[in-house]
């Protein structure tokens, strides 16, 4: 920092010092011999920087050619603040010195006799010690794992740290070459790191004495006659004069740079060699656990019997390291303070146990999940930058994911060519680089030989300025500059990442003696035999096999994302390519179909990164569609036919969505691969959709129906009652959208609310039939809004002038940002608004979502229970009915035949009553002819008030009259006719109606 705050030769002298202690393995020994001639040369300093801080002119200024400006001897506007400092920096020398004498003299202290006397110590510092060690040991381990870390941060720093010359290039090309072997060819990487270290340590020295020395005042001129270069192409070397402040950070930074690899290699680099050993790697055993180790050799010494003196014994595993001493333990204090101690090492080994368990878990994740990481990001960045560059990056990542056997070459072709990315745009910032020299400039078109408009003119890419050939290639002037080259940088370290996460699972299990899991399994106990047990277990199930259960439904929705995410003619083809592999429906059809599938997705992506990437500029010749005002092309519509245009170049981020359905139809042909291993069937069971999938089999999985646990509560709300879920959201998609699709959606809801019950007791096959026809219907549905997007995106002026009732009945409003705003559109014309609220297939594709889900449901052997649980209810409620009404029938047989007896009865009482009759009638015959032969005296005649006697027309009690009788006959007669027309049984609850009278007189 002296020679850095205070820049002359004299002050050179203590750089070069410094470099030369730091470069030293025993730079300890070094410095401390070196103390008292480094305080002497700082002394000296002083007292010349006194001597000139004094305003006498007879001090001389030069000495002979030399001037003593240069060496530091001027006067000062304040030299007391540069004493000051000077005495500050001189008093770290002092403390060298001393440390240097007092460890002299303990050097020259004679050897103690042996031990006379036994002393009697506390316990408390060898607790102390051993948490120290402890300590030290996880520091020491924590600095050999991860310094390495630090040092790559600082080259990037002392890259990027201001202006970017060519020193700082060589930096970064020494650190990308590093990068590149340690992926590429990791047992030479080793090999040379330490030969690399010591490359970096002699040039970062040499930089800082050729930007130290070139600050001198005749410097520049001797590097002008040396190499030849003007004081431009000096300064982008990194040779030019700074000022004091710019110096120190230019000189500083690589200062903590050198100190940081020196550290690296003289202290951290012979056990980080050790540690990322792969052909030679220890036993855990060999290594005490961290925490294991602090525990035994701390809280065992507290927790020995309390006596006031014991012994004391330290141990290393279960070997004794040293004598043991008799020691006094205070009841009281130690026994708390060990008991606080033992307590808190046992949270600590329980929180690194669960830390533990943690990292093992995520770098599975990592281990099985990188690459994908890496492809998305790279090709991410690509399409941000579309360059020729980049091209090789996409092509090389699109054929990677469908072709496994392609990876390693593609990470390792990616990481060279990512390096030669990042040098070539580091070379280009150089102010020795002009591009006006070579840009080109195109002449602007007459208006009748172009269509575009004279504002669109003014903002194309030929005609807004010159043009830079360089851009096509890939590269431009950026500023900043971190901020330019850090996607392909963080590209590079993303694939140094998957290198670092493949050698340490190496390195795990080979440290553990373990195999990988089977079936790229995360978690060992998520298999389908414990799948039923309890939801933690389905839990790991589903985190292992997800994928391997829905990928297809996956890549069907992640083509209905590319259709909704862009709607122009391109996606078309995605369209035509769902309906094809829908219409096949079975898993086997689909999965000898799903290769073509994926390389038609390979080179549809190369081709569309084509289009965005266009011709050159530089040749100024436009596109044919451009050529002429007679050519019917809009900006518009060359947007939605997603063609080249330098005035709006097609919108390269929106692949992204195309990449990602690519890597989820590569996983899905893995998939249908290892579906027919027996490995993959035993840990993650059979992927088959028979439509039959069992025959005269027992179903192996478990009823579920009686919710035993949460499980099957889970299971319940899914299998069985998703079904009306999915029936709301078909309901919801076509209430949403008012127009000729929604009624689709409408009738299909109210079909299936109709005849759902029933359809969900059919066999499988018939289940399907009617489902893949609505889900025909939603696809249909997507890309037709899909070809209507022409009508509502490029000529949605034309629509409403004239053809507004077409509008309204297919709800056409541009939903993709760069065509027009539909609220400015619908204040243009009042008369026909445009549907803005009920526009998009966001519906449609939560719609197809549900009814996929709903699809494969019916395919699955947990419906089997719920399809044999609907079709046993239905058959339980009409065998109760039958019952119930043959219980009735007898009943009304029954009294049936009750009420026959009692009409037979009936008949018989009346015929007897017939008889009375006649014999009454024949009996008033013959009295009247009495009568009329000899009248009857008045004496004989009944006295007033006297009872009548029997058989007179009073009326005995028995008797009745004829009229009476004729009365009582019809009454009766009318009764039973009105029940015999009465119903017996009452809807809805199929009840006897007998009347109360008939209870009460037939008993």
């Amino acid at each position: 920092v002296w020679s850095i705050m205070y820049h002359s030769w004299l002050t050179f002298v203590l750089l070069l010092w410094a470099c030369l202690i730091w470069t030293v393995r025993s730079r300890h020994q070094l410095a401390m011999l070196c103390s008292p001639c480094i305080l002497l040369y700082g002394l000296t300093l002083c007292c010349l920087r006194y001597v000139w801080a004094m305003e006498l002119p007879e001090l001389p200024t030069t000495l002979g050619p030399v001037s003593l400006h240069q060496l530091g001897l001027e006067h000062t506007r304040y030299p007391c603040l540069d004493l000051g400092a000077m005495l500050l920096y001189l008093l770290t020398f002092w403390l060298l010195l001393r440390q240097f004498v007092k460890e002299k003299l303990l050097k020259k202290q004679k050897v103690p006799a042996a031990l006379l006397e036994v002393t009697v110590a506390d316990t408390e510092p060898t607790q102390t010690q051993t948490l120290l060690r402890s300590l030290g040991e996880l520091v020491t381990g924590i600095y050999v794992k991860y310094w390495i870390y630090v040092c790559a941060g600082m080259f990037i720093v002392v890259s990027f740290a201001g202006r970017l010359v060519v020193y700082k290039i060589v930096y970064m090309f020494l650190f990308l070459l590093c990068l590149t072997l340690f992926q590429v060819y990791y047992t030479l990487w080793r090999k040379l790191l330490r030969v690399f270290w010591w490359l970096v340590v002699a040039y970062t020295m040499l930089v800082l004495i050729a930007v130290y020395t070139f600050q001198f005042q005749d410097f520049p001129t001797y590097w002008r006659n040396l190499t030849g270069f003007t004081d431009e192409q000096l300064g982008d070397l990194g040779l030019e004069q700074f000022s004091v402040s710019e110096l120190f950070s230019s000189i500083l930074i690589p200062g903590f740079f050198l100190l940081a690899c020196i550290l690296q290699l003289h202290y951290f680099h012979r056990p980080f060699m050790q540690l990322t050993d792969l052909e030679h790697v220890p036993p855990p055993g060999t290594r005490h656990p961290r925490w294991a180790h602090r525990q035994d050799a701390v809280s065992e010494a507290p927790l020995l019997e309390h006596q006031e003196e014991e012994e004391v014994f330290r141990e290393d595993g279960q070997s004794m390291d040293g004598p043991h001493q008799a020691t006094q333990v205070p009841e009281g204090t130690a026994s708390k303070w060990g008991l606080v101690a033992d307590r808190l090492l046992d949270l600590a080994a329980s929180f690194s146990a669960v830390l533990t368990r943690i990292q093992v878990f995520v770098r599975r994740l990592l281990e099985l999940h990188v690459f994908k990481l890496v492809a998305l990001y790279t090709v991410w960045v690509a399409l941000k930058e579309v360059s020729v560059m980049n091209l090789l990056l996409v092509v090389l990542w699109a054929f990677a994911l469908p072709y496994p056997r392609f990876r390693p070459m593609a990470s390792c072709l990616s990481t060279v060519w990512t390096c030669i990315i990042i040098v070539c745009k580091m070379l280009y910032q150089l102010k020795i680089v002009n591009p006006h020299e070579y840009s080109s400039n195109c002449t602007e078109p007459f208006p009748n030989n172009t269509n575009l408009q004279p504002l669109e003119i003014n903002q194309s890419l030929l005609y807004r300025g010159p043009v830079d050939p360089a851009n096509w290639f890939g590269v431009r002037k950026g500023y900043p500059n971190l901020g330019y080259i850090q996607n392909h940088l963080q590209i590079l370290l993303l694939l140094v990442f998957e290198a670092v996460v493949y050698r340490r699972q190496e390195h795990y299990r080979r440290q553990h003696q373990q195999a990988p899991l089977p079936a790229q399994a995360v978690c060992a106990d998520g298999t389908r035999q414990r799948l039923d047990q309890d939801l933690l277990s389905c839990l790991k199930y589903f985190i292992n096999f997800f994928f391997y259960k829905f990928g297809l439904e996956i890549c069907f929705l992640m083509a209905v994302n590319v259709i909704g995410q862009r709607m122009n003619f391109m996606v078309i083809l995605h369209g035509c390519w769902l309906v094809a592999i829908l219409t096949r429906r079975r898993r086997e059809a689909i999965a000898r179909l799903w290769p073509n599938y994926c390389l038609f997705l390979t080179l549809f992506l190369l081709y569309q990164y084509l289009l965005c990437l266009g011709m050159p500029p530089a040749l100024c010749i436009d596109y044919p569609w451009r050529w002429s005002k007679a050519i019917p092309m809009n900006s518009a519509l060359i947007k939605w036919l997603y063609l080249p245009d330098f005035f709006r170049a097609p919108n390269s981020t929106n692949l992204i969505s195309d990449f990602l359905l690519l890597l989820c139809a590569s996983q899905q042909w893995q998939v249908f691969s290892a579906e027919r291993t027996e490995e993959w069937q035993r840990m993650a069971g059979i992927n088959t959709d028979h439509l039959e999938p069992l025959r005269g089999e027992p179903n192996p999985i478990p009823n579920f129906i009686h919710c035993r646990s949460y499980l099957d509560m889970l299971k319940v709300a899914v299998f069985r009652y998703l079904f009306w879920l999915v029936l709301v959201v078909v309901f919801v998609a076509g209430a949403t959208r008012i127009s000729i699709f929604g009624l689709g959606y409408l009738l299909a809801c109210f079909y299936l609310l109709l005849f759902g019950t029933t359809l969900l007791q059919k066999d499988t096959r018939a289940q399907l039939v009617l489902w893949d026809c609505l889900i025909l219907y939603n696809v249909t549905v997507i890309i037709s809004k899909n070809m209507l997007s022409l009508l509502s995106c490029v000529f949605v002026e034309q629509m409403q002038s004239n053809f507004c009732w077409v509008i309204q009945l297919f709800s056409l409003v541009c939903t993709v940002k760069g065509y027009y705003d539909p609220k400015e559109m619908m204040t243009r014309d009042r008369d026909c608004l445009l549907p803005v609220e009920e526009a998009g297939i966001i519906w449609d594709s939560i719609c197809f979502f549900f009814l996929l889900l709903q699809r494969r449901i019916f395919l699955s052997h947990y419906f089997l229970h719920v399809s044999a649980d609907l079709k046993a209810t239905a058959l339980q409620a009409s065998r109760g009915f039958a019952l119930y009404n043959a219980a009735n029938l007898k009943s009304i047989n029954f009294h049936r035949q009750i009420e026959e007896k009692s009409l037979a009865q009936l008949k018989r009482q009346m015929k007897r009553i017939r008889a009375k009759q006649e014999k009454y009638r024949q009996s008033q015959a013959s009295r009247g002819q009495l009568q009329s032969k000899d009248p009857q005296d008045p004496s004989q005649e009944p006295a007033q008030g006297a009872p009548p006697r029997h058989g007179d027309s009073g009326g005995a009690p028995g008797w009745t009259t004829p009229q009476s009788s004729t009365l009582a006959t019809t009454s009766c007669l009318s009764q039973i006719a009105r029940r015999k027309r009465r119903p017996y049984l009452r809807t809805p609850g199929l009840q006897l109606r007998v009347p109360s009278r008939w209870h009460t007189r037939h008993g």
